[in-house]
């Protein structure tokens, strides 16, 4: 490994939309993300995500520098870093992974590591929605599948503070609608912490996600 970035923010909203931005703003590989659960109280959201890329030098601070930047116009930044030649050990700890394997992700690896990125553009938005609560996600999700024409692709739950994370599918003007009328109908169940509509996602950010499901019936 040439050169390792790290980026560690509020939320698993923030991680993936800075990580769509470090991956657009310089020759990186997103090889993994992290998560942690913070204590403290008055935070921005209950859950601490790490953003791992590696690349050049020049390559990974550009990356880290637009992460950096993108999570703190959101108030969820934590703090950043990035080492040149890693040892051999810290490489292998760059390489941990903490992302479900669920029925949304059935051939997901263990490692991102010389994991392989399609050139075909995905062709869709990503709508991240991120709530306190499994009765307030549901409610939620029901009512952004009701509301627009999108696909469930990804959900999270094993993370800090009761958050559920969804991840739906579709064009943008179906995705912020739903992401819309979803805030609107789990509100008085549950706080919403993340609501975000990325238009194009990058390669290397879908590489996380099995997009054959959408293929399903």
């Amino acid at each position: 490994m040439n050169a390792f970035g790290m980026i560690e923010v509020y939320s698993l909203t923030t991680a993936l939309c800075a990580a769509d931005v470090m991956v657009k703003a310089a020759d990186v590989k997103l090889i993994a993300f992290d998560r942690n659960r913070p204590f403290a109280p008055k935070i921005p959201a209950p859950l601490i995500m790490g953003v791992k890329v590696e690349g050049s030098v020049a390559a990974v601070k550009a990356a880290v520098e637009a992460g950096e930047e993108y999570a703190k116009s959101k108030g969820r930044f934590i703090v950043s870093h990035v080492i040149a030649r890693p040892d051999e050990q810290a490489e292998k700890m760059a390489y941990l992974l903490d992302f479900n394997r669920d029925k949304f992700n059935k051939k997901f690896p263990k490692s991102m590591k010389d994991v392989e990125v399609s050139d075909v553009p995905f062709g869709k938005a990503l709508g991240i929605f991120e709530v306190s609560g499994f009765t307030a996600a549901v409610v939620g999700l029901d009512a952004m599948l009701k509301a627009a024409s999108v696909r469930l692709l990804h959900k999270e739950e094993r993370l800090g503070g009761r958050l559920v994370t969804l991840v739906v599918a579709g064009n943008v003007s179906a995705v912020k609608a739903s992401l819309e009328h979803g805030a609107e109908e789990c509100a008085p169940l549950g706080e919403v912490f993340g609501s975000e509509c990325i238009p194009s996602p990058h390669p290397e950010l879908m590489k996380y996600f099995d997009t054959t499901i959408l293929d399903e019936e």
